[in-house]
């Protein structure tokens, strides 16, 4: 597979493997491994899975027919049925196949054709199962592992009705036949996945070992670059010790947020990555807003499992915000007035050295952003014995769905006031698309919110809306509604 010049190491505690590890199932890793590899609950839950189940078993009766033609040639010469074969065919896979009403075994006809049948099933089955991959990966790349391009039989078995095409088809199939056995040591446990074979001209060990890894590889397959490492890639054990100890040693804790100065779904991220029994004594989360910021913190409470409190603070002077000293005061009220001993400042403003100052006899950690707080910040911390850990560092994918709500309440929102007005001022679906984003302020690479913008707008706009006609208070009305068709 593609060249790259970074030595991967295969050490790292913090790296995600929930990709790969949905993956493992579905290309028919043995049970053996998907036992130590899998968690048990993991596995229970695809197993149950219909759609997930079905892949898995149509990519394992596959793998078995191209490994073991020899064999199972052999038997059925000496009229040995493919079912009277379970040391090289997995017969429980054909039988759960069977009773979802797919027959993947065919009398007279050559393990050939019935890998192009197979491969006709996953082509129709394939699409079912993308709602088990998150929305910042591009599912091509992803389904195009499972296909076997060129090697279908075609609805019905139509494109084996000629002559010329069924041998095309046959060929292309011994074809893969021969480039699995050549170059199996490219393959993840020796399974079949397709990938683009000009490609296949490095060796990088075990691609299914975490997602990062995968997803570099894969996304470089394709001539692309995989920019969401925020999103495979946790804080390390040592980032959330720091916050664990801190709780831990404290007798209750209060969580103070500058929302000017911290990303609501960086943030978000980092309550969603830590145990939840472990930050028990985080008695309250307090926002101190500003009409300027994401709106993303208002829908906050919904997601984490603390109480919230959102303050905001209005301007005197419209150029100059009150949030700092708003936030200051706060500090002190919790402190003395309702015996907080323990803050978390959310903040990579620097101001608040002040605040530390004044009220030393305080315990504090600073959660901040790297690419916000400077290095004359982090050292003055350092100076007056402050911890502080960056929430940038947190996986972001458990934060996903909240940024999706977040902008589907926007959408709605906008539905709520045409209700109310009668009033669309979007002609252009884009402008509509800037309006549903502008507000969140969301954060990331061109190319990540570029797709996330794209994604958003296939699901939702593209659909179009509903126009109702409804009563209200005796008079019939337009009401327009999300087409969730």
């Amino acid at each position: 597979m593609e060249s790259n010049s970074k030595n991967y190491i295969d050490n790292y505690e913090n790296y995600r493997t929930n990709i790969v590890k949905i993956l493992s199932f579905l290309l028919g890793v043995k049970e053996e491994i998907l036992d130590i590899n899998l968690p048990k609950i993991k596995k229970e839950e695809y197993e149950k899975n219909q759609n997930l189940k079905i892949i898995r078993c149509l990519s394992i009766i596959r793998m078995n027919f191209l490994i073991n033609p020899k064999v199972i040639n052999e038997g059925r010469i000496n009229l040995i049925s493919i079912e009277q074969m379970p040391d090289y065919v997995d017969v429980e896979a054909i039988k759960y196949l069977r009773d979802k009403g797919i027959e993947v075994i065919r009398s007279n006809v050559s393990l050939s054709v019935m890998i192009a049948y197979i491969n006709q099933f996953i082509l129709e089955q394939i699409d079912k199962i993308r709602p088990h991959f998150p929305v910042w990966i591009k599912w091509e790349y992803i389904k195009n592992l499972f296909l076997m391009p060129g090697c279908y039989a075609g609805v019905n078995g139509i494109n084996l009705n000629s002559k010329t095409n069924k041998n095309k088809i046959l060929s292309e199939i011994n074809n893969v036949k021969r480039l699995l056995f050549l170059n199996k040591q490219f393959y993840p446990y020796g399974l079949y996945l397709y990938w683009p074979k000009e490609k296949m001209n490095d060796y990088y060990g075990n691609i299914l070992f975490n997602d990062e890894k995968f997803l570099r590889l894969l996304y470089s397959a394709y001539g692309n670059t995989f920019h969401a490492n925020n999103y495979v890639i946790d804080a390390p054990i040592i980032t959330k010790d720091i916050v664990y100890d801190f709780i831990d040693t404290a007798s209750n804790v209060s969580v103070l947020v500058d929302c000017e100065n911290v990303d609501p779904f960086r943030f978000a991220a980092v309550f969603l990555n830590l145990h939840k029994d472990k930050i028990q004594k985080i008695k309250k989360i307090i926002l101190y807003d500003d009409v300027n910021t994401s709106n993303a913190w208002d829908y906050l409470e919904r997601i984490v499992n603390i109480p919230v409190e959102h303050k905001e603070i209005e301007r005197v002077v419209e150029g100059k915000s009150l949030v700092d000293i708003a936030i200051t005061a706060g500090a002190c009220k919790e402190y003395y007035e309702n015996k907080i001993e323990s803050i978390i400042l959310a903040s990579s403003d620097s101001d608040f050295c002040g605040l530390f100052q004044s009220m030393p006899s305080a315990r504090y950690l600073v959660l901040n952003e790297s690419d916000k707080t400077s290095n004359a910040t982090l050292l003055a911390l350092k100076e007056k014995g402050i911890n502080y850990c960056f929430i940038d560092s947190f996986a972001q994918a458990e934060a996903q769905s909240f940024r999706e709500n977040v902008l589907y309440e926007n959408l709605k929102e906008i539905i709520e006031e045409f209700n109310e007005h009668k009033i669309f001022p979007y002609d252009n679906p884009d402008d509509l698309l800037e309006a549903v984003f502008e507000p969140s302020h969301i954060q990331g690479t061109y190319c990540e919110i570029k797709q996330e913008k794209e994604i958003f707008k296939t699901k939702y706009l593209k659909v179009g809306f509903i126009i109702r006609v409804v009563e209200k208070d005796g008079k019939s009305i337009y009401r327009m509604e999300i087409n969730k068709a």
